[in-house]
């Protein structure tokens, strides 16, 4: 796996720089005997919409209104295009974080009642409570582990087949969704074995595809879209506080982590006396979101470099795709080092150095989104002005075998 990516790393930097002098065709390019500019704009376009309709995993909503759900989603598919790193970020800590509670809430002799796709629903703001005045509250992680310590909740009210069906997962769009990522892939592949040049957009796409596939592989057992949570009707005030009470509060123990009283509900019969008072996240879902944030993040960035001699319309274009590629790569492992060294060596408690180093890490955000965004401007501004062979199709007959008569 590692040779083929070095193979198609190495062989779109050969092709671009070849390209560097071959004469531009200026403007809007039919296709008749070949692709066309629309040819090229539509397949990037429509590959990058159906990944990022596909993987997104959204939250079980307050409101089930139509417009509303529908900018819902659509405000979550700009940021995958703009940040695809932050969506997978979401989708790693969840992953990680469901599979702890799942671990945990395993019973003494390791049977599982909790799995992964019923944590991760209740992740999601599946399970809600609704306290003795009718107020309902998302449950969090610590409500959770003491809902099932008092008996209230002994087992999910719902199988897992039963929330995959309750969920909007269509098998034959993800099909549709992974079909054209490989068809993708290996259509810019062969362009480059076969030295035909790879535009900027297509090279664009192909880092939101390598993004898209790890989001698809945390959020697998997750439901999707699933707009009803499955409300407890709780009659302990005590219990029913929700995550942003026990954080507001100025003693958190006092709400979500106290063993309450039991209330009417208590099947004491249900108890468990096995569980942890305090959810405590383990070592990966602490670590591994984070490094694999900025690994992707520096790696977004690193997909643009490999067009850093592809022929651009005006010289000014090209330098300013390379000074946002390299900008887009090593940004984030700045921020990262900033604050992996400042919490080391505890530099943030010093107001001058918390403020100092604050700004220096807010000025590498800005300037970080900015590049993202000219890159993109930059992607479908270089459409106007491509070299010939651009147009140019893979000849898929040289790989079929031929036999002589």
């Amino acid at each position: 796996m590692s040779s083929l990516a070095y193979l198609f790393v190495l062989v779109l930097r050969v092709t671009n720089a070849q390209a560097v002098n071959e004469e531009l065709i200026h403007g809007w390019v039919p296709e008749p005997h070949g692709r066309g500019t629309w040819s090229i704009l539509w397949s990037c376009l429509a590959t990058i919409f159906i990944c990022t309709w596909s993987s997104l995993h959204l939250d079980v909503p307050k409101r089930h209104n139509g417009w509303y759900l529908l900018c819902r989603k659509l405000g979550w598919m700009f940021l995958a295009t703009l940040a695809p790193e932050i969506i997978l970020l979401k989708s790693a800590n969840n992953f990680f974080e469901a599979r702890d509670v799942s671990n945990t809430l395993a019973t003494k002799d390791k049977k599982k009642e909790w799995t992964l796709t019923q944590t991760q629903f209740a992740f999601a703001g599946g399970i809600r409570t609704r306290s003795p005045e009718g107020e309902v509250s998302k449950c969090s992680l610590e409500n959770l582990a003491t809902l099932i310590r008092q008996g209230i909740i002994d087992s999910p009210a719902l199988s897992e087949e039963e929330l995959q069906s309750r969920g909007k997962s269509d098998l034959v769009i993800k099909l549709i969704a992974l079909l054209q990522i490989i068809w993708f892939v290996v259509q810019t592949l062969f362009r480059a074995i076969q030295h035909y040049q790879t535009t900027a957009i297509e090279i664009m796409t192909v880092a939101f595809v390598s993004c898209s596939i790890f989001i698809y592989g945390f959020s697998m057992f997750q439901p999707q879209d699933v707009e009803y949570p499955t409300i407890y009707e709780i009659q302990n005030a005590a219990l029913a506080q929700d995550e942003t009470a026990a954080k507001s509060s100025p003693d958190p123990s006092s709400h979500a982590g106290e063993e309450a009283e039991p209330s009417p509900l208590t099947n004491t019969s249900k108890q468990r006396t096995d569980l942890p008072s305090k959810y405590v996240p383990g070592w990966a879902a602490e670590t591994i979101p984070a490094v694999l944030f900025v690994l992707f993040a520096c790696g977004f960035g690193a997909f643009h470099c490999l067009a850093w001699n592809s022929s651009f319309p005006t010289s000014k274009e090209q330098l300013a795709w390379r000074i946002c590629s390299a900008a887009t790569t090593g940004l984030p492992a700045l921020a990262a080092l900033e604050l992996f060294v400042g919490l080391t060596f505890g530099w943030f408690q010093y107001n001058f150095l918390a403020i100092a180093m604050g700004v220096l890490l807010f000025l590498m955000v800005v300037l970080y989104i900015m590049g993202r965004i000219t890159l993109i401007v930059l992607a479908f501004m270089s459409l106007r002005a491509l070299p010939a062979n651009a147009f140019q199709t893979v000849n898929w007959n040289s790989y079929i075998p031929h036999f002589a008569a």
